[in-house]
């Protein structure tokens, strides 16, 4: 039977938590197998020269999972031109060693990692949920857990010196420049009610039958509303 996890006293390229992700994700088998895409498939993952009928042994299998993990983590840092965590060098690795280097690299998850935008990246992960034509929840589920390793990494930094530009992505709504303009627009509409108004606005209350209070009132509120439901509604999407 093949473990549940490879050994841990082995010289690791990334972090230990990176190899659990990856090895709990591939499984091991030491008699060669089609994985979902149809390729033949041995020990933690391994596709690469693997033909029916072979076999190995549980230290071989990990040996060679070491082996490959090194190859992979030194071509993942050789792409990229922004700084990385060890978190974040572990979850690209896990990625790259899943989908291959060479897609890896036209991948919308290096790209923004390399232009710092790390909240891009993280989200990109989701995008490589399919093999062949068809969504895979054991793809779903691996990519989630990149992503959260991912971000664990930025995590960690933004506890150091120097701003984290992240950090303003997940501030409280209530502590969004954003949102508190919608506030203040909100609270505007509110205090029309007591506000004096120039003639240019009487009249156009006056065209429309309208006390001018009334038209400034609303149109402060409606503004304010309108910007809060957007923050609110990229919030809940992700994208802010």
């Amino acid at each position: 039977m093949a473990a549940l996890l490879p050994l841990k006293n082995l010289p690791w390229p990334i972090d230990w938590e990176g190899v659990v992700l990856i090895a709990q994700s591939e499984g091991c088998r030491l008699k060669a197998y089609r994985d979902v895409a149809g390729v033949w498939t041995l020990g933690w993952g391994e596709t690469e020269g693997i033909r029916e009928g072979m076999t190995w042994t549980q230290g071989e299998a990990d040996l060679k999972l070491c082996e490959r993990l090194g190859e992979f983590a030194m071509d993942v840092r050789a792409h990229l031109k922004a700084p990385a965590s060890p978190a974040e060098v572990a979850a690209l690795v896990s990625l790259a060693y899943n989908i291959g280097i060479g897609a890896f690299v036209r991948s919308s998850v290096l790209r923004a990692h390399n232009r710092g935008d790390k909240a891009g990246a993280a989200r990109a992960f989701a995008l490589w949920n399919r093999a062949g034509k068809r969504i895979v929840q054991g793809l779903v589920t691996r990519r989630a857990r990149e992503a959260a390793l991912y971000l664990k990494g930025g995590k960690l930094r933004a506890s150091g010196c120097g701003h984290n530009p992240d950090a303003d992505r997940v501030r409280p709504l209530t502590r969004s420049p954003t949102s508190q303009a919608g506030a203040v627009s909100i609270a505007t509409g509110g205090l029309a009610l007591a506000s004096e108004y120039s003639a240019p606005v009487r009249e156009l209350a006056w065209s429309l039958s309208l006390r001018p209070v009334i038209v400034v009132a609303v149109a402060a509120i409606v503004v304010g509303a309108i910007v809060l439901w957007r923050r609110w509604k990229q919030r809940r999407e992700g994208v802010a």
